[in-house]
């Protein structure tokens, strides 16, 4: 779009645009702009349309014969364009910077051409919220003339003379209506278009034959009619030229509204998800509209043509809402308002039409282009990633950055200290959709530490040590926080009506949060998921899977496949053993089968990493009593087993991980018939060291988590 310079001190109540390449006398500029100053009555349309919730421009003029709407959408036939035509139209991300209600443009000979419009724009050409402006356009540019000779065009909206410049050249632009904000759309107008003697009004100059719904096309030149002074050509006549055309491209879009009709349906700004209120892109399936009508009216909802049988009463100040009680699945939407204008006929009255977009489906999670390599010895890490067009990104780094951030690829991190790390990145469509995470696990540093599923996946309150999570005989679900030493500090109260749970588990971070959570089990084989808080207590419960009431045994394990994520083990009711993976973000993966013959077991649990090798483990006990240990391959499978105890019958048998700071291996902790509560050290090697140690007594009423 061309700058426009804008006059100084133009006629009262009305305000000159004007754009020039040639030096031009006062007199003749005087000349040129008088027509728009002395003759205002003649030089106006008939009427102007609401203003539209969706641009801020007027949805239509209507020029006493026919109302053309703001011309902007892709395939439309319009002069201007979104930005990204593959994408819906959204103010102020995907919209021209200028567009038409009314454009003709008309090539005379090979001199050059000839344009009239009703041009909407932006005062400084970007499309920013609160610069919208307006006015009627008249346009010359024509080459191949005589110098300093004058000229004179005769058009549809009156007659001008310019002098070309030295080289022969006549290029100029008459911008008439408002040049401030906010435009005064009255007063765009009462501007449009005319030095005429005929008519009280500027009628839009049509093509004889145009296509459905518009009044012209802007491919093909045709014959014209319509023109407010009577001559529905373009002639210049002057030095060495007489020339003329009665051939027009035109640009006009039927605007669907009828007199009397509801207001066009507005997306309310609590239905309209994601991150613009304004560009109608939604994952809303029962979005609200509103509008106005006649106080009193019965407005229905009209969906792509079609009545809905949604109705709603206009208020006394005319407003209407309507909502679909029927859900609208993903896609593009034409959303219309309609009442009944003749009960006896029962003829209708629809208003514009709103087009927006329901989108329900979520990105695809975001794929890495580089990542550190595992290990590394960079302390800064750094990602390049990608994901859908258009779509907003979220970083998360675990343990160190916990908290969501916007962020853009590549992202790098400042230092960081040496250990595990988890990069998480999400993305975030127009609609509000997110992904599943983009996850990407390494070490900082070359040293060995424990895997996921010891002693940090149980630390609840985020001390750094091992928790206990018990429920006691009325259903109160209690924190039992260990010490540095290997105690208990005073316990909280973290639940109530736990009774109707069978299994509770602390699978560590399932959530991928970083903080150690809680899963249970229902009665109804229902599987919830209560995230922790990082400070000993957890939010409300959330569902994460049904139909776990055949699986006999529940365990979990930490990381057991190797991909740092918190896994969980369930064995069937035939005694198959199967791997669920989690995938970081509160789900499973694809199951898998590591083991068969379990069911002789009568308690199977995991410490994380027993033996010693990095790796989670597996420790199981037999009807008999006898310990096994099972090496976890760091892959879902195992790599062998060995007897590790005997006499195990009469406990209850848990595995919190490292218990006690002082001890870098993983132990159990086991209740005997009496509720005395003891820690087994482990060797670090698959067995036991030491004696145990009482830690507790009275747990005789307890189901304490594994």
């Amino acid at each position: 779009m061309s700058n426009h310079p804008y006059a100084v001190d133009p006629p009262t109540g009305r305000r000159t645009l004007r754009l020039t390449s040639s030096v031009l006398t006062g007199a003749l500029l005087i000349t040129a702009l008088a027509p728009f100053a002395a003759a205002p009555a003649q030089a106006a349309t008939a009427a102007t349309g609401p203003i539209s919730t969706l641009h801020g421009y007027p949805e239509w003029y209507d020029d006493g014969t026919i109302k053309l709407a703001l011309c902007y959408e892709a395939g439309r036939g319009c002069l201007s364009e979104p930005p990204n035509p593959e994408l819906p139209v959204s103010y102020p991300d995907n919209f021209p910077d200028e567009s038409f209600w009314f454009a003709a443009s008309a090539d005379v000979g090979t001199l050059g051409s000839y344009e009239a419009a009703l041009e909407a724009a932006h005062a400084n050409d970007a499309v920013v919220p609160g610069d919208q402006i307006g006015f009627g356009r008249l346009r010359f540019r024509f080459e191949g003339l005589q110098a300093n000779g004058s000229y004179t065009f005769t058009h549809p909206y009156g007659v001008h003379t310019f002098t070309a410049d030295g080289e022969g050249v006549i290029n100029e632009t008459i911008d008439d209506g408002c040049a401030d904000t906010p435009c005064n759309w009255e007063a765009v107008g009462q501007a449009f278009l005319g030095d005429y003697a005929v008519g009280t009004t500027a009628t839009f100059l049509r093509q004889t034959t145009a296509p459905a719904g518009t009044i012209g096309d802007i491919n093909t030149a045709r014959t014209v009619t319509g023109a407010p002074s009577g001559n529905n050509s373009v002639s210049i006549v002057g030095p060495g030229v007489n020339q003329s055309t009665n051939l027009f491209t035109v640009q006009g879009l039927i605007a669907d509204v009828v007199d009397g009709a509801p207001s066009t349906p507005d997306l309310d700004t609590l239905s309209d998800s994601g991150r613009s209120n304004a560009d109608n892109i939604t994952n809303d399936t029962t979005p609200t509209f509103s509008g106005t009508a006649t106080a009193g009216a019965t407005v229905e909802l009209v969906v792509n043509g079609v009545g809905t049988g949604v109705t709603a009463v206009a208020s006394a100040t005319g407003a209407y809402t309507l909502t679909p009680t029927t859900a609208l699945t993903s896609g593009a939407y034409r959303v219309q308002a309609r009442v009944v204008t003749d009960a006896t006929t029962g003829a209708v009255a629809t208003s514009g039409t709103l087009q927006m977009t329901v989108d329900t489906a979520a990105p695809a999670a975001p794929t890495f282009q580089s990542t550190p390599s595992n290990p590394s010895a960079d302390t800064t890490p750094s990602f390049t990633f990608s994901g859908e067009a258009s779509a907003n990104f979220e970083c998360q780094l675990l343990p160190s950055n916990a908290t969501w951030r916007a962020c853009t690829s590549p992202h790098t991190y400042d230092q960081q200290l040496a250990g595990d790390y988890t990069f998480n990145v999400r993305a975030t469509d127009v609609a509000g959709n997110v992904s599943a995470n983009g996850s990407y696990t390494w070490r900082i540093g070359t040293t060995t530490t424990p895997p996921a599923g010891t002693a940090e996946q149980k630390d609840m309150n985020g001390d750094g040590n091992p928790d206990l999570v018990a429920r006691d005989s009325s259903g109160n679900l209690y924190l039992y926080p260990s010490t540095a030493a290997g105690g208990f500090g005073t316990r909280i109260l973290i639940g109530t009506g736990w009774g109707a749970m069978n299994a509770i588990l602390q699978p560590g971070d399932f959530s991928g949060d970083g903080r150690s959570d809680v899963i249970a089990r229902d009665t109804s084989g229902r599987l919830w998921l209560y995230t922790g808080t990082g400070t000993g207590r957890i939010n409300a419960g959330t569902q994460i899977g049904t139909g776990w009431g055949g699986m006999t045994a529940l365990v979990t394990p930490g990381d057991f496949n190797g991909d740092r994520r918190a896994d969980l083990l369930a064995r069937s009711s035939t005694g198959a053993l199967f791997l669920y993976p989690g995938n970081g973000a509160s789900g499973f993966g694809t199951r898998t089968q590591p083991g068969s013959g379990w069911g002789g077991f009568t308690a199977i649990l995991s410490t994380g990493d027993f033996s010693g090798d990095g790796r989670s483990d597996v420790i199981a006990r037999n009807s008999n009593g006898a310990l096994f240990l099972y090496r976890g391959s760091g892959t879902g499978t195992f790599s062998g087993s060995a007897q590790i105890g005997t006499g195990w019958n009469g406990f209850t048998i848990v595995g919190p991980g490292a218990w006690g700071t002082a001890n870098t291996t993983s132990d159990l902790v086991a209740r005997d018939s009496t509720g005395r509560l003891y820690v087994y050290n482990g060797s670090g090697t698959g067995g036991f060291a030491g004696a145990r140690t009482q830690i507790g007594t009275g747990w005789g009423g307890f189901t304490i988590a594994p």
